[in-house]
C-alpha cells in the first residue's frame, strides 16, 4: 500500500497550540498527520517542542487549542478512563531515558505493557521472549535491567513496544544517550518494527537518524516544515487498531499482587526500612498491651497477697465479757485466717533487777496468737514459739532500757512487782508500730497489769474477704450493741484494684495509641518518598495503559504486604520485649493469644492507612510531567 493510497490517517493534528508558564508558547497552530504504517521522523533542536508534540500524540498531554483526531476519534471527548484505554490499545513508547524497571529482570520491563491488558503470566512471558529474540537479545531476558548497557537497555524498551502489539510506536530521542554503533542498532530495530506493520513516529535532533525514516519533518520554534518526499513508496501492511492481545487497560488481581511483591522484593533495603517502621509500631503496641495485662495480674496478686487482708476492731470491754469466748466468736467468722486480742492497761512499772530503779512502761495483755495477727517480727527464746502464762514479750527498745540479756538466757523482768520470764523481744510490728516500746503478758496474767480500758482485735482475713469480715465482726464481738465496736477495714479491694488497674491500663493504652500513630506517620512519610522516587516508573505505567486506580491499588497492596510482614515481625519483637520486661521485674508474663492475629491485622491496618497518602499521590501522577523529569 502507498502513502497516497491510505484510506485514513492514523493521527491528525489541526491547529494545535500548547504553552507552558510563564507564557511560553511551545506549539503554535501546528498541523500534522501520519498515515497508518508510516515511519515519520520529527527533527529539531532541543526545546523546539518535539517532545511536547509527541506527548500530545501519545495522549500523555492535552493541547490548549486545536483538534486531535486519532483515527476517526476526537480525543477532546475522551475521559481519563478512555485515555488509558486508548493508550493501551494504540501506543507503545520508547524514551531516551529507557524507563525500565531497573531493579528487576529485563523481561519484566518487556511484559509491563501486557500486564495492563489482562494477559496471564504464561502468555506475557511467551510474547516477551519472542520480542527479545526478534531483536537478538533473548539471552538478556533474566539479567537485571540496571546491569545492561545503554544500547541493550534501549533494545529492551523496543522489545516492550514489539510485545505490546500496539499499532503506533512513539520514540522520543531513542538514540540520544547512545554511542553511534548502539544508535545505529536501535534505528535498525525501529525499522524492523515498522516493517512488521507498526506506525513509527520518531523524534530526534540528529539529521542522520531522521534520514533513516521514510518521511521526515523539521520542527523549529513549535512549527513544522515538511521535507519533500520523492515519489510514492510502499508502506507495510499496518497493524490493526486496536492492536495487541487481551483487553485494554485491564489488570488481573493476581497480577497486581504478583507485581507488587516483585517490586518490594527488588527494593530490599527500602522494603526492610518500611517493614521496620510498621514492626516498631506493632511491637510497641504488643509489648505495651502485654505489659498492661502482666501488670494487671501483678497488681491483682499483690492486692490478694498483702492489701485488704487486715481488719481491726476496738471496743471498751464490759466486766461480763470473756476474752476467750470473744476470740472464738471472731475466729468463727467466714474468711478469718487468724486473729488475736490485745488489751490496753494502765501504765505499769518494770525493772530487770532489784538494784536498778523501776521504769514506767506501756503494758498489754494478749492472746497467744497476737504475734501473727500483729504481723510482728520477734526474736523468740530458744524453744519458745508463742506467748504463755508467766511469760512476757518485751519490746526491743524497752529491753535495751532495762538492759535485758538475750531471751535465750531466760532473763526475768518484774512488772508491777510480779516476775515474768522474757519469752522474746519485739523488733517491729506493721500493725502496731509502738510495740517495741511496750511489754505484753498473756491474757491469763492480765490481773498483774490492772483493769483493761480498751481491747483491740487484730484479724488477718483470707484474700478478698476483708470486707465480709469487717461487716460481721462487730456482731461477733457484741451482738446486743454492735455500734460500740469501732471497725477499721481497708478500701474495697475490687474498687481500689479496678482503679489502679484502670490507671495502669489507660497509660499503657495511650502509649500504644501513640506508637501506632507514629508508625502510621512514619510509614506514610516513607511511602510518599518512595512514590516520589518512582515517579518515572509510575509515569511509564500510565503511559502504557495503567489507570490511576491501578497505581492506587498497587501502592495499597504493597503497603498491605509491608504491613503484614511488619505485623509478624512486630509480634515477635513485642513478645520478646514483654518477656524481657517481665523477667527483669520477676513477674509472670501474661499474653492474650488473641493479640497474635490482632498484631498481624493491626500491621495490615497500619500499612493500609500509612500507604493511603502515597497511593493517592501515585494515582495523581501525570505521565507527561513524570516522564519529562
Amino acid at each position: 500500500m502507498t502513502l497516497s493510497e491510505s484510506a485514513e490517517n492514523a493521527v491528525v493534528l489541526r491547529s494545535i497550540s500548547k504553552a507552558f508558564p510563564p507564557n511560553r508558547d511551545v506549539l503554535s497552530g501546528l498541523d500534522f498527520s501520519v498515515a497508518p504504517g508510516e515511519f515519520v521522523a520529527i527533527e529539531g533542536s532541543s526545546g523546539g517542542g518535539k517532545s511536547t508534540m509527541l506527548n500530545i500524540i501519545g495522549l500523555l498531554d492535552t493541547p490548549d487549542a486545536g483538534d486531535y483526531l486519532l483515527g476517526s476519534v476526537d480525543t477532546r471527548s475522551l475521559s481519563r478512563k478512555d485515555l488509558a484505554r486508548f493508550r493501551s490499545d494504540t501506543f507503545a513508547f520508547i524514551f531516551q531515558s529507557f524507563h525500565l524497571l531497573d531493579r528487576r529482570p529485563a523481561i519484566d520491563s518487556v511484559e509491563l505493557g501486557l500486564l495492563y491488558r489482562g494477559l496471564r503470566r504464561t502468555e506475557r512471558r511467551k510474547r516477551a521472549l519472542e520480542s527479545l529474540a526478534s531483536l537478538g537479545i533473548e539471552s538478556l531476558a533474566f539479567t537485571r535491567a540496571a546491569n545492561l548497557s545503554g544500547g541493550e537497555r534501549q533494545r529492551v524498551a523496543i522489545a516492550r513496544a514489539l510485545a505490546s502489539g500496539a499499532p503506533i510506536v512513539l520514540a522520543d530521542e531513542p538514540t540520544g544517550n547512545l554511542d553511534s554503533e548502539s544508535g545505529a542498532s536501535v534505528v535498525a530495530a525501529l525499522q524492523q518494527v515498522n516493517r512488521s506493520g507498526a506506525t513509527v513516529v520518531l523524534v530526534t535532533h540528529s539529521p542522520e537518524v531522521a534520514q533513516s525514516a521514510r518521511r521526515s519533518v523539521v520542527m523549529v520554534d513549535g512549527r513544522l516544515t515538511e521535507r519533500s518526499t520523492t515519489g510514492a513508496f510502499e508502506l507495510p501492511e499496518p497493524r490493526p487498531s486496536p492492536g495487541g492481545p487481551g483487553r485494554p487497560s485491564r489488570l488481573r488481581i493476581a497480577d497486581l499482587i504478583g507485581d507488587a511483591f516483585s517490586t518490594l522484593a527488588s527494593r530490599v533495603a527500602r522494603s526492610v526500612g518500611l517493614v521496620s517502621a510498621v514492626a516498631l509500631g506493632v511491637a510497641l503496641a504488643v509489648g505495651t498491651m502485654g505489659v498492661a495485662q502482666s501488670s494487671q495480674a501483678q497488681v491483682r496478686d499483690t492486692f490478694d497477697a498483702h492489701v485488704n487482708r487486715d481488719v481491726k476492731a476496738e471496743w471498751t470491754p464490759r466486766s461480763s465479757q470473756r476474752t476467750g469466748e470473744t476470740l472464738r466468736d471472731i475466729e468463727r467468722i467466714s474468711g478469718v485466717e487468724s486473729a488475736g486480742l490485745l488489751a490496753t492497761h494502765s501504765p505499769a512499772t518494770a525493772q530487770a533487777t532489784t538494784t536498778r530503779e523501776p521504769i514506767e512502761v506501756v503494758g498489754y495483755s494478749a492472746t497467744p496468737e497476737i504475734a501473727e495477727a500483729a504481723r510482728a517480727d520477734l526474736d523468740w527464746a530458744d524453744g519458745v514459739e508463742r506467748l504463755e502464762t508467766g511469760h512476757a514479750l518485751v519490746g526491743s527498745v524497752l529491753a535495751k532500757r532495762l538492759q535485758l540479756a538475750s531471751p535465750d538466757l531466760r532473763p526475768v523482768v518484774t512488772i508491777n512487782s510480779q516476775p515474768f520470764v522474757v519469752a522474746g523481744t519485739i523488733n517491729s510490728s506493721s500493725r502496731l508500730p509502738h510495740l517495741p516500746n511496750a511489754v505484753i503478758v498473756s491474757n491469763e496474767d492480765s490481773a498483774a497489769l490492772g483493769r483493761s480500758d480498751r481491747v483491740v482485735a487484730l484479724v488477718v482475713s483470707r484474700a478478698g474477704a476483708a470486707q465480709q469480715v469487717a461487716k460481721q465482726i462487730s456482731f461477733a464481738i457484741d451482738p446486743f450493741l454492735p455500734s460500740r465496736v469501732e471497725v477499721t477495714a481497708p478500701t474495697d479491694p475490687s474498687d481500689l484494684r479496678a482503679e489502679v488497674e484502670a490507671d495502669v491500663q489507660s497509660l499503657l493504652y495511650v502509649l500504644t495509641g501513640i506508637s501506632v500513630i507514629a508508625a502510621i506517620f512514619g510509614l506514610g512519610n516513607a511511602m510518599v518518598s518512595a512514590v516520589m522516587e518512582r515517579r518515572q516508573e509510575f509515569g511509564l505505567r500510565r503511559a502504557i495503559g495503567a489507570r490511576a486506580s491501578h497505581l492506587f491499588w498497587q501502592v495499597i497492596v504493597e503497603a498491605v504486604m509491608l504491613g503484614a510482614v511488619g505485623g509478624v515481625v512486630g509480634l515477635a519483637t513485642g513478645v520478646g520485649g514483654l518477656l524481657i520486661v517481665t523477667i527483669a521485674q520477676r513477674w509472670a508474663p501474661v499474653f492474650d493469644l488473641a493479640l497474635a492475629p490482632g498484631a498481624v491485622v493491626g500491621g495490615i491496618v497500619v500499612g493500609s492507612i500509612g500507604g493511603m497518602l502515597a497511593a493517592i499521590s501515585a494515582a495523581r501522577i501525570r505521565p507527561s510531567d513524570a516522564l519529562r523529569h
